[in-house]
C-alpha cells in the first residue's frame, strides 16, 4: 500500500480515480490488523488474477483538518471512491473476505 498525503488524496479525487483509502494512526491496535488483512486480500486478489483497485493508506494524525473535512471519526475507516466520488465508508476492522467484496463494487 502506498502513503499518500491530502494533497496527494485532492488530487486523485480531482482527477476523478477509482481506489480504496485507508484512514488509519500509527497507535490503532484494529489499523494494524486490518493492515494484515489488506495485505492478504491484495495477495489472494494477485493469486486469482482478479483486477483490483488500488488501496491507499493515510495517516490520520499527519493533517487533522483534512481528517476532518474526510467525515472520519474514528479509525480504522476505509472509504471507497469511483471517479472520485465516495460510493461507500466503513469504519472498524474487516476480514480479507469482506476487503474482496469491497474491491468487487469498485472493479
Amino acid at each position: 500500500m502506498i502513503q499518500l498525503t491530502a494533497e496527494q488524496i485532492k488530487e486523485k479525487l480531482e482527477s476523478k480515480e477509482t481506489f480504496i483509502l485507508d484512514f488509519y494512526a500509527d497507535w490503532c491496535g484494529p489499523c494494524k490488523m486490518l493492515m494484515r488483512n489488506i495485505e492478504m486480500a491484495e495477495n489472494l486478489m494477485k493469486e486469482g488474477n482478479i483486477r483490483t483497485a488500488p488501496i491507499y493508506k493515510y495517516d490520520v494524525e499527519s493533517n487533522r483538518d483534512f481528517t476532518s473535512q474526510m467525515g472520519i471519526r474514528g479509525v480504522p475507516t476505509l472509504k471507497l471512491f469511483k471517479e472520485g466520488q465516495e460510493i461507500k465508508s466503513t469504519t472498524g476492522l474487516i476480514q480479507p473476505a469482506q476487503l474482496l467484496q469491497l474491491n468487487e463494487e469498485l472493479v
